[in-house]
Order: C-alpha cells, then structure tokens, then sequence
C-alpha cells in the first residue's frame, strides 16, 4: 500500500514539474518586464492613453432601434476584445470583437437587425434597454469601467 502512495505521489510531482518546464508555466525571468497573464492576449488590452481616445459620440434610445456610436480619436488602431457594455450599472451586455481604425466610427445597435459589418454592429439583445436620460458605461475584459457617457 505504501508503495502505491509513494508511486502516485512520485508521479504526480513529476507531471507537475513536465507542465512547468514543457508549456512554458514558469516564471518570467527578471528582464522580461512581463507577466504570465500578459501573454494571454496582447490585443486585448489597451494602455490607458489608448482607451482615452475612445468616445461614445451619440446614444440613441428608441423603441425599435437603439444604438451608440464609437468614435476613434487617436492615431492607432483599437482593438476591444471581451468588452461588455453596462446600462446605469444594472444591466451588462457582451460586445463582440470590435476594430476601431483611426478616426472611424463604428454604430453599436443594440437590437437584432442585418448581418454586422465593421461600422455597424448588432448585439442582438431583444428588447429595448436604453431610457430616455441615463447613462452607459464601456467596460473593458476586466470589468472596470473605461468610458462612460450620460445622456441625453
């Protein structure tokens, strides 16, 4: 009995050492200037002066089509991977991945509609979420909130 306890303990440590040498798990060395997490994805996070030069131009609430417009003020290309948007902080919608070219706008509709393009995107919710005064909030894949805009 004990030597099946030794083996399997034996064993266990020597997948955990082959995990961290194989794949790449252990940690950076002192120069690298990064993390671990930092190499999940490198697109999806935005320094701050980037995220600043995102605005929520416009926020049209209706009862058929509402939507916001994006608008890329800055010189670089802006990606926003795993951003969700918040409806005065009680209701969160997923955002698809969306590509902001420099000085480009891109219409965000919340409801169903035609296929999504590059500057029209349907999130798809069913019904209307948007009042006539509030305020929305852009947040990015860590959930802290990186834009807001009161309307109207």
């Amino acid at each position: 009995m004990k030597r099946i306890l030794y083996g399997t303990i034996m064993l266990l440590f020597l997948i955990e050492i082959a995990f961290a040498v194989d794949y790449g798990n252990l940690s950076p060395r002192s120069g690298d200037n990064i993390s671990p997490i930092d190499n999940v994805s490198p697109q999806s996070s935005l320094s701050t002066r980037s995220a600043e030069s995102i605005d929520i131009v416009e926020v049209v609430p209706a009862d058929k089509d509402e939507y916001l417009v994006l608008l890329n003020t800055g010189k670089d290309d802006i990606v926003l991977e795993r951003w969700s948007l918040s409806v005065d902080g009680r209701l969160q919608l997923s955002l698809p991945r969306i590509d902001l070219l420099p000085d480009s706008r891109v219409k965000l509709h919340i409801g169903n509609g035609n296929e999504s393009t590059k500057s029209e995107i349907y999130i798809g919710y069913s019904s209307p979420i948007l009042e006539d005064a509030g305020n929305v909030s852009l947040m990015d894949e860590t959930g802290s909130i990186t834009i807001e805009k009161k309307y109207p």
